[in-house]
C-alpha cells in the first residue's frame, strides 16, 4: 500500500514533463535523476515500471531515465528495450569519441553527489551523433544507478558548479 501511495504523490504532483515545450534543461534532468532515484529506493525493482510510461512525469521531449545496474556491467531499463536485451554487451557502446558510455557513467555515480558525463550520441531518428550529456546518480541501498541526458552546450565544469559537484 505504502508503495502505491507513493506513486500516486509523485504522479499526481505534476513535473515540468508534462509543459508544452519539450526543451529538456540539465536541470530537468538533474530534478528528474533524484525523482526517479526516489522512486527506486522506495520501491527496489517494481519502481523500473514508472520510467515506461510517455505521459508519465518520467519524460519530457528526448529526455527519459535509463537505469544501470553497476556491478553487473548493464542496462536494466531503457526505452529501447534492444539496449536491455545486449545484456553486458550495453557495457562497451562507445559515443563517437571513443567513450565507454557504462564505464564513464557507473565511474561517475560513484562520487557522493552523482556526476555529469559527456560524449557525443545521435539524436533520436537521425545518424549523426550529437554532444550529450547526462547525470548518474547511485540509488541508495539498491544496486541501481539511475540516469537521464539532453543534447545541450553547458560545460561539465559548468554543470559541477551548478549542480555542487
Amino acid at each position: 500500500m505504502k508503495k502505491l501511495i507513493l506513486l500516486a504523490v509523485l504522479f499526481s504532483a505534476g513535473t515540468a514533463a508534462h509543459a508544452a515545450d519539450q526543451t529538456a534543461t540539465p536541470q530537468d534532468a538533474y530534478d528528474m535523476v533524484l525523482k526517479a532515484s526516489y522512486v527506486l529506493e522506495n520501491m527496489g525493482e517494481e519502481g523500473l515500471e514508472a520510467f515506461s510510461h510517455k505521459e508519465g512525469d518520467f519524460w519530457k521531449g528526448d529526455l527519459y531515465i535509463t537505469v544501470w545496474n553497476c556491478d553487473e556491467k548493464r542496462m536494466v531499463f531503457h526505452i529501447n528495450p534492444k539496449l536491455i536485451e545486449m545484456g553486458d554487451k550495453a557495457w562497451d557502446l562507445q559515443g563517437k569519441t571513443g567513450v565507454y558510455l557504462g564505464r564513464e557513467l557507473c565511474a561517475a555515480a560513484k562520487n557522493p553527489n552523482g556526476g555529469w558525463v559527456e560524449y557525443w550520441w545521435p539524436k533520436p531518428g537521425e545518424t549523426e551523433p550529437s554532444r550529450k550529456i547526462t547525470f548518474i546518480v547511485q540509488v541508495p541501498g539498491q544496486p541501481y544507478q539511475v540516469t537521464a541526458g539532453i543534447y545541450d552546450e553547458t560545460t561539465i565544469e559548468q554543470l559541477k558548479k551548478q549542480f555542487g559537484q
